[in-house]
This record gives C-alpha cells, sequence and structure tokens, in this order.
C-alpha cells in the first residue's frame, strides 16, 4: 500500500486490516480536528518511508494547534493548501520551526498576506518548491471569478508580473 486517504476518527478495526504502514509513502486526512492528534500522530509513528502528508479541511475551523507538534523524519511535502485556513504572519513562523516545517522540501499552503510568504521562504531551509495561495493578493477574489474567461487572461498575467516583482524586491535582502 503506497497511498492511504483516512477520514477521523479511525475505526477500532483498521490495524486489524492495515496491520503495517511501511511502504506508506502518501497520506491524504480527511476532516482533521485537534481532537483526533493521537491517531495521526500513531500513523505517523507506523509510516517510516512517509513522504507526502496532505491535511484536508472541509469545515472553516480555528488552526488546529497540533499541526506544529506531528514527527515523522521520512515527509518532504506538506500540503495545507486544501485545509481551509489561511495562516497568518505568527502561525508561519511557527510552522517553519516545527519539525515537519524544518524537513519540508514541498509546501503546498493559503496565506493571508504576502510577508508570510517571505517568513516561509527565509525561515525553511530545505524548501525546493512552494505552493501559494495568498489571502491579500488584490486580484485573487476578482480573479477566481471570471477565471474561465478570457478576458481575464490580460489582468491575471499583470497581477502575477506585480506579485513576482514583489517577491523580487523582498527576497532579494
Amino acid at each position: 500500500m503506497h497511498s492511504v486517504c483516512i477520514t477521523f476518527p479511525i475505526n477500532n478495526q483498521f490495524w486489524s486490516v492495515v496491520p503495517s504502514l511501511k511502504t506508506l509513502r502518501s497520506l491524504r486526512i480527511l476532516s482533521y480536528t485537534d481532537t483526533y492528534q493521537s491517531q495521526l500522530q500513531a500513523l505517523l509513528d507506523r509510516a517510516p518511508y512517509l513522504y507526502r502528508l496532505d491535511i484536508r479541511q472541509e469545515l472553516s475551523l480555528p488552526l488546529q494547534i497540533s499541526l506544529f507538534k506531528y514527527n515523522n523524519a521520512s515527509v518532504r511535502q506538506l500540503y495545507l493548501q486544501k485545509y481551509n485556513y489561511q495562516f497568518n504572519e505568527k502561525e508561519c513562523d511557527t510552522l517553519t520551526h516545527s519539525s515537519l516545517g524544518v524537513q519540508c522540501e514541498i509546501l503546498s499552503i493559503k496565506v493571508k498576506n504576502r510577508e508570510s510568504i517571505i517568513i516561509l521562504v527565509k525561515n525553511m531551509i530545505n524548501l525546493r518548491a512552494l505552493h501559494i495561495q495568498c489571502e491579500d493578493d488584490e486580484y485573487s477574489k476578482y480573479l477566481s471569478l471570471i477565471e474561465n474567461v478570457n478576458e481575464s487572461h490580460q489582468t491575471n498575467k499583470t497581477n502575477k508580473d506585480e506579485l513576482i516583482q514583489w517577491l523580487k524586491d523582498n527576497l532579494s535582502s
């Protein structure tokens, strides 16, 4: 078994059906809350070769603090973009100092503002790729409404160019 998608809580029979997760490379968690912290850590402890962790949440909930407490030495890809939460600067800083954040090479995340991007890039020493959705991007809501309309292409390109220039200016120091 290389990939698993789990919705919490885990049924007690799960471990009799799936006694080993030694070949697991990708884990997708649905409907995550702090309530299931011990169950998720138990999964991580039994998956020594886990490479990708994807945590999703459909409901809009406050940040689940346990996200910063998990340990698994092999996780290199962390997908939080479908978590239904925008991380602020302080939360991004906390993530960068967490066990999963320190070893993360590929991060997918929603942030509240551009300054959060700078925090992630400057503090995540192993980061190779960053997929960001930024809430304060002035055109993002407009673009999402007209995403499939041809006229949006030029506006989208201008917005991306402006963001790229802002990142160059702020990351050059």
